[in-house]
């Protein structure tokens, strides 16, 4: 299916475009990102959020071989887990965007950070499988706010000139992050249990939910400001 969109992409035309000029030096993209950092320090506590994500939710990779391993979970019911999280986290797609265009993108992060942090604990806390239809769902909070609402907040920082730089940045500077916090959490299972990848990523959590909160600031507004 993902092959097949492709299929009707490549018909899609962009506007035509004659009167941006690219300027005859293009500087490094290496170059220009460190330069971005440096001079857009809410943008770079943004990226620090950004890859502490990964940490702090680095459990969700998890909670299926746990319910499995520790609850004698079934097949089938991973299976409708599975399919709950899928449906949960396409309707969240629409809801939580809707919020994020009234009451603000960054409101919308801090409360999928936060979802991320209790659907950690409560995996930590489950003395049931009944437990895990909430660990799933709210995981899947957390993710739309990350991914799609994370895109939309991210395009706030700059003007149009700049703003491909900030998207390529975004998205380049946490794929270290992404590789290795799976293998870390995977270690950390096999070393000293489930439950403490899940109690580790709820403590990141509230780390990385302190950052959100405090260091980083609606560009938006304080464009505006």
């Amino acid at each position: 299916a993902y092959g097949i969109s492709m299929f009707f992409l490549a018909f899609t035309r962009e506007p035509s475009d004659d009167v941006r000029e690219l300027p005859p030096d293009t500087p490094s993209p290496f170059k220009g990102m460190g330069e971005i950092l440096r001079r857009d320090p809410n943008f770079a506590w943004f990226m620090v959020f950004r890859v502490l994500f990964q940490f702090a939710t680095m459990s969700f990779a998890f909670y299926i071989v746990y319910a499995l391993r520790e609850f004698n979970m079934d097949e089938i019911t991973a299976g409708y887990l599975t399919a709950a999280v899928t449906f949960a986290q396409a309707a969240a797609n629409v809801v939580m965007g809707w919020l994020g265009d009234r009451i603000g993108h960054l409101r919308v992060m801090i409360f999928g950070m936060l979802a991320g942090v209790v659907s950690s604990l409560l995996a930590w806390m489950a003395p049931s499988l009944d437990w895990f239809y909430a660990v799933f769902l709210i995981s899947g909070l957390a993710n739309v706010s990350y991914w799609t609402i994370g895109m939309a907040f991210v395009t706030h920082f700059s003007g149009e000139k700049d703003r491909p730089m900030y998207i390529g940045i975004s998205n380049t500077l946490v794929a270290p992050a992404t590789i290795f916090a799976p293998i870390l959490g995977g270690w950390i299972a096999t070393g000293f249990g489930y439950q403490m990848t899940f109690l580790l990523s709820g403590l990141i959590g509230v780390a990385t939910l302190g950052i959100l909160v405090l260091l980083v600031k609606d560009p938006s507004k304080v464009t505006a400001g």
